[in-house]
């Protein structure tokens, strides 16, 4: 059963459902079923290396306690994240996945190109726009790329008078911007990172600071 409240399934632990939920997600966003990509996650830690639909999955480290997997979509990345291995390796956690409801598909109407507001925001969506204000800027980290290359990134926070999504910046973009700032974004995409739904800003997306304090369009090139 579902506790609304909770935004969890009763009787799956609170130390299972996040990461659980995540695959649920992703399953979800690329038409498989959430049982066979939970499968998936064991074969690749068995194997080093799995196909489930359309997607690659690659075990890239394992420690004591949790292992780290890469997602990718025709060498493209869809996600890096860790798992605990008890959730991996213990077949009867992963059938817990089966009792994790679905999201809503988003509607068709929602891709056309028209304003969002944050609370219509859901998982799957593509060329959306949306107005918000960056209300957090967290420090900007260091991360290696599928490619083997270095950049920088940072998953910065902004609202509008619904709710508040993260949203990744890169590179220079994260220069550009302030707390405080009002943002024009269009043509993103909704992914979801740790159980959460993120904003991310595609090979043709565009970001316009609309603030009175600075004006800037950029142009972002990073790959999906």
């Amino acid at each position: 059963m579902y506790d609304k409240q909770k935004g969890r399934c009763n009787g799956i632990s609170r130390s299972y459902y996040p990461s659980l939920n995540s695959m649920v997600l992703l399953a979800c966003e690329h038409d498989i079923d959430p049982k066979l990509l939970a499968d998936a996650f064991f074969e690749a830690l068995e194997n080093e290396i799995a196909y489930c639909g359309s997607l690659k999955i690659a075990c890239r480290n394992v420690n004591c306690d949790s292992a780290i997997f890469l997602i990718t979509k025709e060498e493209k990345v869809v996600g890096q994240f860790p798992i605990n291995l008890e959730i991996i390796e213990n077949e009867n956690i992963r059938n817990l996945i089966k009792g994790i409801p679905l999201p809503e598909r988003p509607k068709k109407t929602d891709e056309l190109g028209r304003y969002l507001k944050i609370n219509e925001l859901r998982y799957g969506m593509k060329g959306i726009n949306a107005t918000a204000e960056i209300i957090e800027i967290p420090p900007s980290r260091i991360v290696t790329t599928w490619w083997g290359t270095e950049a920088t990134v940072s998953n910065i926070r902004i609202a509008d008078e619904t709710g508040s999504i993260r949203l990744s910046l890169w590179n220079q973009q994260i220069k550009t911007v302030n707390i405080g700032d009002e943002i024009d974004i269009k043509n993103c995409s909704v992914s979801s990172f740790a159980g959460e739904p993120q904003l991310r800003l595609r090979r043709k997306s565009t970001m316009l600071i609309t603030n009175q304090f600075q004006q800037s369009e950029i142009q972002h090139p990073i790959a999906e």
